[in-house]
């Protein structure tokens, strides 16, 4: 998420795809998890939802 906030797209792309990081289903039910406990218009439920949005573009 921090990568995301940070505009770093290449370094999420990195983590999620070549470190292997969004091939672990716990990291994307983690990101759901979040996404419905932050409130509507924060920060931080906008770069969770961000993360979430590049999942099927990245191939998950």
């Amino acid at each position: 998420m921090i990568l995301f906030a940070a505009g770093r797209s290449e370094a999420l792309k990195r983590f999620l795809v070549e470190d292997g990081v969004g091939a672990d289903q716990r990291f994307w039910k983690l990101a759901q998890a979040l996404s419905a406990l932050y409130p509507n218009g924060t920060d931080e439920k906008r770069w969770v939802d961000g993360v979430l949005a590049r999942k099927k573009g990245l191939g998950f």
